[in-house]
Formats: structure tokens, C-alpha cells, sequence
């Protein structure tokens, strides 16, 4: 954790309005433009309008007949992997916005800037409204390639005042934009850094917490395809309301008529599709539908807030005090690991510990919040976990490695010659049982024989599917070999009467 690293105390961190940012793989968290926008902060309030100037820039420049080139330089952004933010599980190093988001950009800059004198305020993410890629660490690229002087001058500030050491002058690229001269500039800041992989020198920035979110930015098109009823009701031009009435009506006989040839009973899942889609229709043809979708945004202030401060909150929780916590294991028990003579025992032997903490040593504890509620529930935030049980490994530990078959969840080795695959999965995949084609395609890619599946289950539901899934592929006998089943149920104490024992395998 930063903390850690530079010897910081985590309140300071708190207290200056930063997050404690991990440094072995980024936070899936993301920067929310509206946050900035609807912010007190005068400089916040300072900062949105930076980015709309350069909007208006962009909307200048669209004009001309641009070629791919000045549209790569002007209307992409690359990702600023300082932050430490983002979905990597192997360092921070993740995906920018490439040509294809700044072609969609520099098509419809028009269709950013124009609010139809609907909405109170020009969004920059409303590009994100047309852009089929959408996505929640999309925007938040674009958004701190436009704030990037901010973050700089953020962290600066805090590492003048408490980062004693492995700190230095930075030449960071591209902070701020000169209208004049049209390119970004750079500047010198003082910064703390790390000695990244490949033994260079890497600066860090810290993100203030009342910015970010977990899930998509406020502003998205898939909540926008959920909201026809809530767009449609806050219509107040009665003409577009009534065409879009009756758009989304003639949508729906005509499924029910099609329905009624065919000889099938309509359903209400394939009415909402069609409903979604109709509407997308109309507001592609009517643009200030989108407008009226923005504004019930700009009046849901703190609401957005509100479900900001709780994601942030159990991301914060799920990564960095459950990361913690395992780490702090591993490296009390470091005598344990580090001396298998290849991949594979060193990943059962990890695993095995893994498992036994958490089934008996009461780590399941950390899967919930007090109210015994199930906050780790993705196979995402099981991998995340995963990677710091990999604390201080001799072996190199990569996840989500792509070798041209599709990404394994882990692939450990040591050396080309000595390669493991490990893929993660929750009894309540659906895909359970295809698992074990998974790894035999990661296997092929990953030119290993190698590998282990290691099953999660919550519930005694999920238990039986995990070990009917094992019976029906033929792969009974080899759990507690290279199957394992963890159980992360939550357990009565011992010390109660008539206390339940597991059933764990």
C-alpha cells in the first residue's frame, strides 16, 4: 500500500482527502466527471471547466477535415497508469483510449457541447452516450488526461509535506494544454516514486476520494437504456413526449402482432429489449432526449454522492484492509513458501494455505461486511485477492494473461520451462463445468500441462452445483489434487452449543 511504502500513517492519507492506493495492482476504482461537476470545490468547479474549453478546442478543430493523425494527437488519451486505478491485476499498466474512441469523439464533439437548453451544464462524458465502448474506465482516462495538472500539483503538496524519502523531480508529460500554440505541455513536479519491473524510476499520483466510483460514471449509456421511464416522464415538451409514446407503443404491437403469427405467448423480457431499443432509436433521431437524461443526473446530486462515499467505501474495504490483512499472513508465514522446485507445487502449496485460512483460521470473515453481508462476490475480487497471497513470491505471478486463447486468471512460472495455470471460479458460474475445457485451451496457449481449478462456494446451494458439476465432468478424484473447493460460508463460533461442522471436502 502507499502507506506502507512510503511510511506514511493511512489517517493522514484520509485526512488530506486522498485514497490509499495499492501498489502491487490497480484499485478498480474510476474517476466520475459528473463528481467534479456537481462538486462546491471552487477549484473542482475550475477544473470541469477546463474540460470543457477543451471540448469547445475539439469542436473548433473538428471543423476541418482532420486526418488520422491530428485525430490521434487531439481527440485520444493515452492512460495515465500513475493513479494506480483501473482494472490491471498485474501492475497498472491497462488500456487507453485508442483511434477508434477519438474518431466517435471528433464525429459527434457537436453532439457533446449542444444541450439543447435542456440540461444546466455541458458534460464531456455524454460522448460516452454513442460510443459502443462504453465504459467506466474509458471516461475516467479522458478525464485525468484533462485534470492531470491538478492530480500533479495534489500530490506534490502532500509529498513536499510527509514522503521523506524516494521522492524526486519528475518531468511529467502532457499536464496542460496551450491554446495558443495548440499541444500539451509539460512540467517538473516533485513526486514520490516506486522502482517499477523493469528498474526504472516511476512517479505516483494520488486521486482525491470525493472523485472516484466503483461502477459506470453517472452519466452512461447502459443506465441511460434502463431509464426510459424516468427520461419519459421528465419530458416537458408535450410533442416529443407524445412521439415518443407512441414510438415505443408501435414498438410493442408490433412484437405482440409477430407474437400472435407466429403462435407464442409474448414476453416481458423480450418487451423491455425491444422497449430499450426502440428508445435508443427515437433518441438517436430526437438528440435532446439524451439532454433530459443528463439533467435528471445534474438533480440527482446527492443521491450520486451518496452512492459514491458507499462504493468507494467497500472497495476500500475489500482492497485494502482485506489485502492487508493477507499480506500480513503471508509474511508471517514466509518460511513456508518460496522453496518449492517449480511452479506447480509452489502454486498448491499457496493455495492449500489459502484455502485452510479461510475455511479454519476464520479468514472467511473477510468475504463480509458487520452486518454478515457478502461483499467479495465476483470472481474479479477473488483474483484481486489472490495476487497479494503472492506477497514477496520468488515466482512470477501474472493474471489475466492473454497467449491467444483468452486470458487465464493466473499464469505462475518460473522461467519459460516452468509454467502453472490457475483460473478461479464461483460455484455459481453458470459455466461451471466448461472450466475444465478453460484450462486445457490456457494449457495449450501456456505450452504447460500444469494446472488447477480452485472453486468458491457461499452456500450449501453452490456446494452441491460445484460437486455435481465435478461428477458429471469426471473430475471427482481430483479435488484436494488440482481441484480444490473453498468454503466461505459464514460459520457459528465453536463455542456455541450444537455448532455446525463443515462439509468442506
Amino acid at each position: 500500500m502507499f502507506s506502507e511504502k512510503f511510511n506514511v500513517d493511512p489517517k493522514i492519507l484520509e485526512n488530506y482527502g486522498a485514497i490509499d492506493i495499492s501498489l502491487v495492482a490497480d484499485i478498480p476504482m474510476f474517476i466520475d466527471p459528473i463528481l467534479i461537476f456537481n462538486s462546491d470545490k471552487p477549484k473542482y468547479k475550475e477544473l470541469h471547466e477546463n474540460i470543457i474549453k477543451y471540448m469547445h478546442f475539439l469542436a473548433k478543430k473538428a471543423k476541418d477535415n482532420l486526418d488520422d493523425k491530428e485525430i490521434k494527437t487531439w481527440f485520444t488519451f493515452k492512460e495515465v497508469y500513475n493513479n494506480w486505478l483501473g482494472f490491471s491485476m498485474s501492475g497498472n499498466k491497462g488500456q487507453a483510449l485508442n483511434i477508434g474512441f477519438g474518431k466517435t469523439l471528433y464525429k459527434n464533439i457537436s453532439f457533446v457541447l449542444n444541450t439543447n437548453n435542456i440540461s444546466s451544464g455541458t458534460h464531456a462524458e455524454k460522448i460516452m452516450l454513442l460510443y459502443p465502448g462504453s465504459g467506466k474506465d474509458k471516461i475516467s482516462d479522458m478525464t485525468v488526461n484533462l485534470i492531470k495538472e491538478y492530480l500533479c500539483e495534489y500530490t506534490e503538496k502532500f509529498t513536499k509535506k510527509y514522503i521523506k524519502e524516494n521522492a524526486k523531480e519528475f518531468y511529467v508529460e502532457k499536464v496542460s494544454f496551450n491554446y495558443q500554440t495548440e499541444t500539451f505541455t509539460s512540467k517538473k513536479y516533485y513526486l514520490p516514486y516506486i522502482i517499477n519491473e523493469k528498474g526504472k524510476e516511476e512517479f505516483i499520483l494520488l486521486t482525491p476520494k470525493d472523485m472516484l466510483r466503483k461502477d459506470e460514471p453517472s452519466i452512461n449509456r447502459t443506465d441511460f437504456l434502463k431509464s426510459v421511464e424516468l427520461v419519459r416522464d421528465s419530458i416537458d415538451n408535450d410533442s416529443l413526449r407524445v412521439q415518443l409514446n407512441d414510438y415505443l407503443q408501435k414498438a410493442i404491437m408490433e412484437y405482440h402482432a409477430n407474437c400472435e403469427t407466429l403462435k407464442r405467448k409474448p414476453k416481458e423480457s423480450e418487451e423491455n429489449k425491444i422497449k430499450r431499443e426502440s428508445f435508443e432509436e427515437f433518441a438517436n433521431m430526437h438528440k435532446e432526449v439524451y439532454d433530459y437524461y443528463i439533467k435528471l443526473k445534474e438533480n440527482s446530486k446527492s443521491e450520486i454522492e451518496n452512492q459514491s462515499i458507499e462504493e468507494v467505501t467497500l472497495q476500500l474495504r475489500k482492497f485494502n484492509e482485506n489485502v492487508k490483512f493477507l499480506a500480513d499472513i503471508i509474511n508471517r508465514h514466509k518460511d513456508l513458501f518460496n522453496n518449492s522446485s517449480n511452479s506447480y507445487d509452489e502454486a498448491i502449496k499457496r493455495i492449500i494455505f489459502f484455502k485452510h485460512r479461510i475455511e479454519d483460521n476464520d479468514c472467511y470473515k473477510i468475504f463480509y461486511n458487520n452486518e454478515n453481508e457478502q461483499i467479495i462476490n465476483t470472481e474479479d475480487d477473488l483474483q484481486r485477492m489472490f495476487k497479494f497471497v503472492w506477497y514477496n513470491s520468488a515466482f512470477k505471478d501474472d493474471s489475466e494473461t492473454n497467449n491467444g486463447r483468452g486470458p487465464a486468471d493466473f499464469v505462475i512460472s518460473m522461467g519459460s520451462k516452468d509454467v502453472t495455470v490457475i483460473e478461479f471460479k464461483l460455484a455459481k458460474n453458470t459455466n461451471l463445468k466448461h472450466v475444465f475445457e478453460q484450462v486445457k485451451i490456457y494449457d495449450e496457449a501456456n505450452d504447460t500441462e500444469n494446472d488447477v481449478v480452485v472453486i468458491f462456494y457461499f452456500n450449501d446451494k453452490e456446494y452441491d452445483k460445484a460437486m455435481k458439476a465435478l461428477k458429471d465432468t469426471d473430475k471427482e478424484s481430483l479435488i484436494n489434487k488440482n481441484v480444490f473447493l473453498i468454503d466461505c460460508r459464514l460459520k457459528e463460533s465453536a463455542s456455541k452449543p450444537n455448532a455446525k461442522p463443515n462439509n468442506s471436502v
